[in-house]
């Protein structure tokens, strides 16, 4: 069950996938949606169908990566139900351009939450996701292998495209929607830097959806003009053909996406043969699996010179390619089935699955500290650390370090003799005094506890995510050298619950809030 199955869709085709495994295992299988693309309707049925003919002994497998609308429905369905998810985008990486899908990405991760209670099992494609579902208090996580169909990429390039762009052009590509989370216009950056800086003899190819009216399109063209870069082809939705002309004449593949919950285009670039520099942002650094080069930094220009040398080195070239080959070695189709088919054996057996719940210990005080291990000297990491010694049973939620690997098993790690919950960040947390990213899991973490929450840092993205869900029992603090909007929206939802924080007198601070958080417990 999707709210909608859309032809060549990411969500859609694993929903496929599956629905071909289990009917070839012998199961019955049908896929429901609320709407659909003319070219699948032979292939969907309405999700009303399902409660008129599901019985006890149905399972339901609720794929989940958008607001559908749809948790009551599946809460009263008959059956067990099965979580598959494909990770949410978080809302902010729209805001500014699509203030809709903002909001609907919000009750996306809303649904998230409500969908817990009646699941017994939950997927997702990537230990980043799953990472997020474990922080919601999920029960039976765990990590299911990605189907790809390959022969699908093996379409002869369309000839007419494939003579324009392989004209001897340095061609750096990009495949996916042209939305806000793909920073596309980041992509546009790196180019510019390349072309002026490295190589004049190149070509930008960004092949898929482009509202070239809406906001962001309109911005993106804008930017263009602006960087003054040449030979940028926004080729929007492309054929099949007109797609395998893009990689066959790529030099390299440059993905600066901000969220990912997997990552296709950047395996079809290495079955395909092209180099890929990806920034290192959600789940990208799993699917890359060590090959291709993962950058940590969105510097344009140091994007740009790995561009260059990816391009004029070619021993470095040619051991990138082999690298990405012996990557998709394991993501064979008959690998991955049974993968999928042991992932699935209790559900396919009929059995239920075990019922131990991976929620952490209840806390007695949430202290996020989003910069406690990667900024230690940082004034609000030194403020936490006097709190958690202050007030027992408390525990510190902060990011890992940067290349720290997602894990599914939260639990205090000891940094400098204070127990620390670290949850993954969406994006690199880069150096000071870069401000920190934010992290869907340990946003998800303090909203599903039930704890006073203090936070250190009132002007960080996982604050201002966090906030309008847990206003009415938390308290922040903020350094008396900042000022912004984001300290005006903490001063106006906790109002007398806000503490500044004077480096010289951070024992004031101590204090305000160690008496604030004592009367609430």
């Amino acid at each position: 069950m999707l709210p909608r199955l859309a032809w060549g869709d990411a969500v859609g085709n694993q929903v496929r996938y599956l629905q071909g495994l289990l009917r070839r295992w012998g199961h019955a299988s049908d896929i429901f949606a609320e709407t659909w693309d003319d070219a699948c309707k032979d292939q969907v049925r309405p999700v009303r169908d399902y409660a008129r003919e599901a019985g006890r002994d149905a399972v339901l497998v609720v794929h989940h990566s958008f607001e559908s609308r749809l948790v009551p429905f599946i809460a009263r369905a008959p059956g067990r139900k099965v979580l598959v998810y494909h990770n949410v985008t978080p809302a902010r990486l729209f805001e500014g351009f699509e203030r809709k899908v903002a909001a609907a990405c919000d009750g996306a991760r809303d649904e998230l939450l409500a969908l817990r209670p009646h699941v017994e099992r939950a997927f997702a494609y990537s230990r980043f996701s799953a990472e997020e579902l474990v922080a919601a208090g999920y029960r039976n996580v765990s990590v299911l292998p990605f189907a790809i169909d390959w022969k699908a990429f093996d379409t002869p390039p369309d000839p007419a495209l494939h003579a324009e762009l392989g004209d001897g052009c340095a061609n750096v590509l990009f495949v996916g929607r042209a939305v806000p989370s793909k920073k596309v216009d980041d992509v546009l950056r790196v180019f510019t830097a390349y072309q002026k800086l490295y190589q004049p003899m190149s070509r930008l190819v960004v092949a898929g959806y482009l509202h070239r009216d809406g906001a962001y399109g309109a911005y993106l063209h804008g930017l263009k003009d602006v960087l003054g870069a040449d030979r940028v082809r926004f080729l929007g939705r492309v054929s099949a053909a007109q797609l395998s002309a893009c990689f066959a004449t790529a030099t390299t593949y440059l993905s600066m996406s901000r969220h990912e919950g997997f990552g296709v285009p950047l395996l079809e670039a290495m079955y395909r043969g092209v180099p890929v520099v990806a920034y290192g942002a959600a789940a990208v650094p799993e699917t890359m699996g060590g090959a291709g080069l993962t950058t940590l930094s969105d510097d344009p220009a140091e994007v740009a010179e790995l561009l260059a040398v990816m391009e004029r080195n070619v021993a470095l070239r040619g051991q990138v390619i082999a690298a990405q080959r012996a990557r998709l070695a394991s993501l064979s189709q008959d690998a991955v089935a049974e993968q999928v088919r042991a992932a699935f054996e209790d559900m396919l057996s009929g059995r239920s699955a075990p019922s131990a719940s991976s929620e952490a210990s209840a806390a007695s005080v949430e202290l996020v500290c989003p910069g406690f291990t990667v900024r230690p000297d940082a004034p609000a990491s030194r403020l936490v650390r006097s709190l958690a010694e202050k007030l027992p049973g408390a525990r510190i939620l902060a990011l890992r370090p940067r290349g720290a690997e997602p894990s599914l098993e939260l639990g205090p790690e000891n940094v400098g003799g204070v127990p620390v919950w670290h949850f993954t960040a969406d994006q690199p947390p880069g150096r000071a005094p870069a401000s920190l990213p934010g992290s869907s899991s340990l946003e998800t973490a303090v909203r599903v506890s039930s704890a006073p929450v203090v936070l250190l840092g009132v002007d960080t993205e996982v604050a201002r995510a966090v906030l309008p869900h847990v206003k009415e029992r938390a308290w922040g603090a903020y350094e008396s050298s900042l000022s912004g909007p984001s300290i005006e929206q903490a001063r106006q939802q906790l109002g007398q619950r806000l503490v500044v924080l004077e480096p010289s007198r951070s024992a004031d601070a101590v204090r305000a809030l160690l008496g604030g958080v004592t009367r609430a417990t």
